[in-house]
């Protein structure tokens, strides 16, 4: 079950809880069955030139995302000391941000762009987690301990993680945190790797045996302690995105990954067919980017194969309760997509730059040796 889900897999940190200040940041028609048009007009708009760094290898770490439409956070080390940098691309200029010399083992930005969350270690069984506002504040730390860690932040209240904790012997504790009490919960439940469905539930996927056959959903009520079947079965992710929540099932016999997105005050939902790709033991879903609560990027094969077939191109799509704009076709690769939708970092480095109207990309990330 660990090896389905291990995208989800947010880093390897460890638990026991230690709390400094509580997080403060403010908040950022049912219809008939919609089918994506199969082709969108496109607001034409004057190319622009593909920007480029260049940077020393041996301090570079990682790309941690867009803060906003115009600045990426990075992370280095040199010296010894680690930091978080932002680049700002129409100046191209660099803005430290937060050091330490504690080793960041990885960084991810809320939806809100108000905060970052950073993963540093000491070593292999102790951790801690800053929660950083945008100006380098660190308003929270949590101190860990333990083997791994799997983590969901919840998309729209900062205030709220979950946390799953694993040792040495691969047994596991979840923690549910809340920042606006400072309060550390334990519960028990059948699967760590849960999701924040709203502020009260967290889902639950109960696995079939094989991998391809997908789970069923159920929601585990925070408040109550229980668990309780939604009644949607052969899901293979369900992902809340502010206001709205996108569900992944897959249809065997017509190999098509099926998708609804329905609002949450129910007044509309879209649903809509891609090809399915799995890896011959279980499906790998396309890679996705959230860019605003409404809407997200998506990247889906053209038909369906297996994963190691790379010599098809990939579709981009934006996507929202409205419909569907189609962008062209690019290379698979992970996507993390700037708030406007206007530009997308590929690559599991994120060295490659995607223009997405007019469509088009390059490498923009130069190490140095």
């Amino acid at each position: 079950m660990l090896g389905k889900i291990v995208l989800l897999l947010f880093c390897i940190i460890c638990l026991q809880g230690c709390i400094e200040t509580e997080i403060s940041i403010p908040e950022v028609e049912k219809e008939n069955e919609v089918s994506i048009p199969s082709d969108t007009e496109v607001v034409e708009k004057n190319d622009q030139a593909i920007p480029s760094i260049f940077l020393d290898n041996n301090a570079f770490h990682s790309v941690v995302g867009w803060l906003s439409n115009e600045e990426i956070i990075f992370i280095f080390t040199e010296n010894g000391l680690w930091s978080v940098k932002s680049y700002t691309v129409p100046t191209s200029t660099w803005r430290t941000i937060y050091t330490t010399t504690t080793p960041i083992i990885q960084g991810t930005i809320h939806p809100s762009k108000e905060m970052f969350l950073l993963h540093t270690s000491k070593d292999s069984t102790s951790a801690e987690i800053q929660f950083v506002h945008k100006n380098g504040v660190v308003l929270q730390s949590l101190s860990f301990e333990s083997a791994e860690i799997y983590m969901d932040w919840h998309p729209t209240n900062p205030n709220l993680v979950v946390f799953s904790t694993f040792y040495e012997d691969w047994t596991y504790s979840t923690f549910v945190y809340d920042g606006s009490s400072q309060e550390l919960k334990s519960i028990e439940i059948e699967n760590p790797f849960v999701k924040w469905f709203d502020e009260e539930n967290l889902m639950v996927f109960r696995w079939s045996e094989s991998g391809l056959d997908g789970s069923e959903l159920l929601l585990y009520s925070i408040l109550d302690r229980t668990l309780k079947p939604t009644g949607k079965e052969k899901i293979l992710n369900v992902t809340n995105i502010g206001e709205a929540m996108l569900y992944i099932q897959i249809n065997e016999e017509k190999k098509q990954f099926e998708y609804r997105l329905e609002a949450f005050n129910g007044s509309k939902q879209l649903e809509w067919v891609t090809p399915a790709v799995s890896n011959y033991s279980e499906w790998v879903t396309p890679s996705m980017s959230i860019v605003s609560p409404t809407e997200f990027m998506l990247l889906h094969a053209k038909e369906s194969r297996n994963q190691d077939d790379v010599s098809q191109k990939s579709i981009l799509s934006k996507i929202s309760i409205g419909g569907q704009q189609i962008l062209g076709e690019i290379e698979e690769q992970p996507i993390s997509c700037s708030p406007n939708a206007e530009t997308c970092l590929g690559g599991y480095a994120e060295e490659n730059w995607i223009q997405t109207i007019p469509l088009k990309e390059e490498k923009w990330i130069y190490l140095n040796e």
